[in-house]
C-alpha cells in the first residue's frame, strides 16, 4: 500500500495577477487529490485598504498589477463616485477624456507586452523583442504625462491628479500616427513567418 505523501507547490506567479499554493497529495508518483489557495494578493490588498483614507485606496490598488496598473484605481473611483450619483455628476469633462487616454494607452502596452510573452512562450523571440521595441514609446508617453513608466498615479475620485499639458499634445499624437505603421509592419512579419505558421498549424492538425 503506497504512502500519501504532501507536495507543496508556492506561492508563486504563474504569469497572472495572483499568487498561487498548490497542495498536492501524491500516492507513488500520482497525484490524487490536490488543495488550492489563492487570493494572497487581491485579499491582503483588500485588508490594508481598510486603514487608509479613501483618496489614498487608488495608490494601493493600482500596484495589484504592474500590467494593467490604471485598471484597478479606475474601478475602484468609478465605484465610489457611484456611491455621488454617477461619474457624470461628479467629474469634469477634460477629466473624463484623459482617464481614457490613460486606459487606452495602457490598452496599447498590455497588448504589447502580452503579444510579445506569447512570441516567448512558443520559442520565437523575435516576437518578443519587436514587440516590447514598440511597446517602448508607449511607456514613453505614460512618463511624459504622468512622471511615470507604470503606476501612473492619475486617478482619482472626482478626476486625476494631473492635467495633459496642451504642448504635449501634438508630441503624443505624433508618437501614435508612428506607431500605426511600425505595428502594421510587425503584424505582416509575424503572420507571413515561416516559421510561426509551421508551429501554429503542425500544433493544429497534429502532424
Amino acid at each position: 500500500m503506497s504512502h500519501k505523501v504532501i507536495v507543496p507547490i508556492g506561492p508563486y506567479h504563474p504569469l497572472l495577477e495572483e499568487p498561487e499554493f498548490f497542495q498536492l497529495y501524491v500516492e507513488g508518483e500520482k497525484v490524487v487529490d490536490i488543495d488550492i489557495i489563492i487570493g494572497y494578493n487581491h485579499r491582503g490588498i483588500e485588508k490594508l485598504a481598510e486603514s487608509k483614507h479613501f483618496d489614498q485606496v487608488p495608490y494601493l490598488v493600482e500596484r495589484i498589477c504592474g500590467i494593467c496598473s490604471s485598471s484597478h484605481p479606475y474601478a475602484y473611483v468609478l465605484a465610489v463616485e457611484d456611491l455621488f450619483g454617477g461619474e457624470a455628476n461628479v467629474v469634469p469633462e477634460r477629466a473624463l477624456y484623459i482617464r481614457t487616454i490613460i486606459e487606452e494607452l495602457q490598452r496599447i502596452h498590455s497588448h504589447l507586452l502580452w503579444l510579445g510573452l506569447a512570441g516567448h512562450f512558443i520559442g520565437y523571440n523575435t516576437v518578443w523583442m519587436w514587440a516590447w521595441k514598440y511597446r517602448e514609446p508607449v511607456l514613453d508617453m505614460f512618463e511624459m504625462i504622468t512622471g511615470n513608466r507604470n503606476n501612473y498615479a492619475m486617478f482619482k475620485v472626482g478626476g486625476v491628479r494631473r492635467d495633459i499639458k496642451d504642448e504635449d499634445i501634438p508630441l503624443l499624437k505624433k508618437t501614435l500616427d508612428e506607431l500605426v505603421p511600425a505595428l502594421n509592419m510587425f503584424k505582416g512579419a509575424v503572420m507571413d513567418d515561416p516559421v510561426i505558421q509551421l508551429r501554429f498549424t503542425t500544433g493544429l492538425t497534429g502532424v
